[in-house]
């Protein structure tokens, strides 16, 4: 479903080693963007999807899928928030990022 990838930046002599992973959604599909981006979050922590805090702590799930599924096109390009300690990227061509930074 997803895939980890490593990037470092190096930033003022120091390196941060930066952990993504990407899940895709669907329009008209069980995959909403809310599912992608607990599905991606429970594969970056290591989690259960049960095991993870609430998303609707972090941002309201039917307003997420309504920005993204309800007409033909997305009604935003993106929208980032953060949830469970990781920084969430949902974009409108299908793909969630979640990112977590980490000193090297």
């Amino acid at each position: 479903m997803g895939k980890m990838s490593t990037q470092v930046d190096n930033d003022d002599s120091q390196a941060e080693l930066t952990l993504s992973t990407t899940a895709e959604w669907k329009k008209d599909t069980e995959n909403t963007p809310v599912y992608a981006v607990v599905s991606a979050v429970s594969e970056a922590s290591d989690l259960d999807m049960l095991e993870l805090p609430p998303l609707y702590e972090a941002i309201n799930p039917d307003a997420l899928n309504e920005l993204f599924t309800s007409r033909s096109e997305p009604a935003v390009g993106e929208v980032s928030f953060e949830y469970a300690g990781y920084d969430v990227v949902v974009r409108g061509t299908g793909v969630v990022e979640v990112r977590t930074s980490v000193d090297a």
